[in-house]
């Protein structure tokens, strides 16, 4: 959960938005129904209670060997963090100098979530999909892609340019994706949070 930091040089680095309030809501809701939890954890704004067993991680790299330690051992994974697409080929071990023109170079991430289901083929996998400013058919159809490329059962696709939607928000609005697709209103985090562990519960 939340978003990973992807250094530049040794003070600069590149990150998102993401709070984690989505994530900690989902394991709130999941401990209160008995689940046993562990939670890998990146920058979040939000307070994580000590009830969790927590690793904490920085980059998407050090996301990536922590979810793949685990995920053996899991009957459901939930892919909420906001993980970094884009890592630098060359990063600086030292401050770079803020007096000459920089290009940096960009390399694609490991994609954690297309890895899951090659280690452990029955857990049941469920993506998180944030878009931008595109068409609720245009969503499903990039949540149905993520189902196609990583095999997840669930995907909860959203479009973080709506009204009190953004990351960060303290509310939501959501497409729960799979064979079919509910569309969740605008609602608080915990309320999402409830939703989706009900339908997670009537498919495992």
């Amino acid at each position: 959960m939340g978003g990973t930091y992807e250094p530049i040089d040794s003070v600069r680095g590149i990150t998102n938005k993401s709070s984690g309030k989505m994530g900690l809501e989902l394991a709130k809701e999941a401990y209160i129904r008995g689940a046993d939890l562990t939670l890998v954890v990146a920058n979040v704004t939000v307070d994580i209670p000590s009830v969790f067993d927590v690793i904490h991680v920085e980059t998407s790299s050090e996301m990536n060997d922590a979810i793949l330690s685990l995920i053996s051992d899991y009957d459901v994974f939930i892919s909420v963090a906001a993980v970094s697409d884009f890592e630098f080929g060359r990063k600086s071990d030292k401050k770079i100098d803020s007096s000459t023109s920089l290009s940096l170079n960009l390399k694609p991430t490991t994609k954690i979530i297309r890895q899951i289901k090659k280690i452990n083929p029955e857990i049941f996998l469920v993506g998180f999909k944030a878009e931008f400013n595109i068409s609720r058919d245009d969503i499903i159809n990039c949540a149905k892609k993520q189902i196609a490329d990583a095999g997840t059962d669930l995907v909860i696709a959203n479009d973080i340019s709506k009204e009190g939607c953004s990351f960060g928000s303290d509310n939501n609005e959501v497409l729960i994706v799979d064979e079919n697709v509910l569309s969740v209103p605008l609602a608080s985090k915990r309320e999402i949070a409830k939703t989706i562990l009900d339908v997670i519960s009537k498919k495992i």
